[in-house]
């Protein structure tokens, strides 16, 4: 098997988040929705993993939605604002596709889009403070970065907010995507004070196809898509209950020994850094990045490095998984940056999870050694 550097696009099913799905499948029979013994016996079930999460996580459980995925849950978050008076609404251009996707939407149905930039990869809190009007409604910048790993200055973000809503009397939901931030970087809901939030199971080693949304006064949400009435009329459709056991279990094993697993990725990180830099490779990640993420400009087009890498038994990223599907979706990312173009054509994403290990990562150096230096 190829060594894995491609755990932002999607992470290995960890033993025991697969063992709790098969176990919860094999043992948890009926609908949470049903009335009868097994309905009830599988709705306590579900109760339980949102309560294991919320702890986790430090928010109730009633304000968490299990959903799809974090796509799923971006897009009810913005499908519902199609229920308000359109306004105005101003998001980060360095935005995952999940999230940029849904403004041509707003503005068909008359909302004003303004983008805040992204300089050096962070969103300016001054920048936001010169933007914000009486018009604004939402504010939309996502925690990290999927393409850069840049952490960015949310509880600042939303403090500029709350103290613009004091002055004019008007609420304004803060979202961000939180994909890339779960179970890292000491995310706290709770301290940031975001009014919603995107997650995914499969970015933490837990499945595919489960995700989570959240909502800090789920009662002012108005649902798209409420059809059977599950998750408290928030999200019909039936619980995928083995996933979301399984979901919860992964999130549970990251954040045992939270801090020194990320202290690990963190040295491994640090060091390709280093070594790379001497390649006189260009490193696009900024420092204030998350150690799970590292990206750079390669001597090659980045599909072509990536290829190369693949042949000698590496999987890294060309971009973002989602912006390969959407050609050029990573390139503007950077370049909104401020990144030249030539780099930014040039660039690869490698990407860690909590079992990349010093040795794999040798091993990656000396093959990127060996392509540089012929």
């Amino acid at each position: 098997m190829a060594i894995y550097f491609d755990n932002a696009a999607t992470t290995v099913l960890s033993q025991r988040a697969r063992n709790v799905y098969i176990n919860t499948a094999a043992n948890f029979a009926g609908n949470p929705s049903s009335v009868h013994r097994e309905g009830h016996k599988a709705k306590e079930e579900l109760d339980r993993n949102r309560d294991k999460i919320a702890a986790l996580l430090g928010v109730k459980s009633t304000s968490l939605i299990f959903t799809s995925g974090a796509t799923e849950s971006i897009t009810a978050f913005f499908s519902s604002l199609l229920w308000q008076e359109p306004g105005e609404i101003l998001v980060s251009r360095i935005e995952h596709e999940a999230v940029s996707s849904q403004m041509a939407i707003l503005k068909r149905f008359g909302w004003e889009v303004k983008t805040l930039k992204a300089k050096g990869g962070f969103v300016s809190v001054d920048e936001l403070k010169e933007k914000l009007s009486p018009k604004t409604k939402v504010v939309a910048v996502m925690a990290v970065n999927n393409v850069t790993g840049a952490i960015q200055d949310i509880k600042g973000l939303v403090t500029a907010v709350r103290e613009f809503e004091k002055e004019n009397r008007k609420k304004i939901l803060f979202f961000s995507d939180s994909v890339q931030a779960l179970g890292k970087t000491g995310l706290d809901l709770s301290d940031s004070d975001v009014d919603g939030a995107s997650f995914s199971s499969h970015k933490i080693n837990g499945p595919r196809g489960v995700g989570m949304l959240y909502l800090k006064n789920p009662n002012a949400f108005r649902s798209y898509a409420p059809a059977g009435g599950q998750e408290s009329g928030r999200r019909g459709g039936t619980e995928n209950l083995p996933g979301i056991a399984a979901f919860a279990e992964a999130l549970s094993e990251w954040y045992e020994n939270r801090v020194e697993k990320e202290d690990a990725i963190r040295k491994i990180n640090n060091n390709l850094r280093e070594e790379l830099s001497k390649l006189k490779l260009t490193i696009l990640s900024p420092e204030n990045s998350t150690p799970y993420i590292l990206s750079l400009s390669a001597t090659l087009p980045s599909e072509v490095f990536a290829r190369v890498l693949m042949d000698k038994g590496f999987c890294v990223s060309s971009g973002s998984a989602c912006s390969n599907n959407a050609k050029g979706k990573a390139e503007s990312i950077y370049e909104a940056m401020g990144v030249r173009h030539d780099l930014a054509a040039k660039a690869i994403r490698i990407s860690f999870d909590n079992n990349s290990t010093e040795e794999e990562a040798e091993l990656l150096l000396k093959a990127f050694q060996e392509i540089i230096n012929g």
